[in-house]
């Protein structure tokens, strides 16, 4: 049986040998992975933890903000066998109510390797008075700019080089 389209077979099958043909040499080499962008690191508490507000990966909706926070450990700090610099906790941080969603938490192993964020988002609870997390709020809902002498860090070590000092003698920077 012949079809009314039997006429561009030919064709079609030349321009199908010319695209295999020519295809690789006109493939273009894959990009090169554009660079980590550099992190703004805020500290906003110092305690038993210090607390850095990541500037950059503030993403809002409406009033609340999702969010990420370096939590930088104290010197020396192990679980099980392996040394930390602390993680970070993701945040959902609601500006008119509050409140705070803890959405899990990732940690950084001495050297920079992260590990996978685990936990479920939990649901919104009221933010305390006077804690990390009212700092952290403060920062983000009130632009509130903490510790003026301590620099933004650009980087997680950079970060933990500015927290681990004031950590270890308490004192405000």
């Amino acid at each position: 049986m012949k079809s009314r389209l039997d006429h561009l077979r030919r064709p079609r099958n030349a321009l199908l040998a010319a695209m295999l043909w020519t295809g690789p040499a006109l493939a273009q080499a894959p990009a090169a992975p554009a660079p980590p962008a550099e992190l703004e690191l805020r500290l906003a508490d110092v305690g038993r933890f210090a607390v850095f507000v990541d500037i950059t990966s503030v993403h809002w909706t409406g009033r609340a903000a999702r969010l990420r926070v370096l939590q930088v450990t104290e010197g020396g700090f192990k679980a099980g066998a392996d040394e930390y610099w602390g993680g970070w906790r993701h945040e959902v941080i609601d500006c008119e109510a509050r409140s705070i969603a803890h959405a899990g938490f990732g940690s950084i192993r001495a050297g920079g390797r992260e590990g996978p964020v685990t936990g479920d988002q939990r649901p919104p609870a009221p933010i305390p008075p006077g804690g990390a997390d009212d700092a952290v709020a403060k920062v983000i809902c009130d632009g509130w700019k903490p510790f003026a002498r301590v620099p933004l860090a650009t980087s997680v070590e950079q970060a933990v080089g500015l927290a681990r000092p004031l950590i270890e003698t308490g004192a405000e920077p």
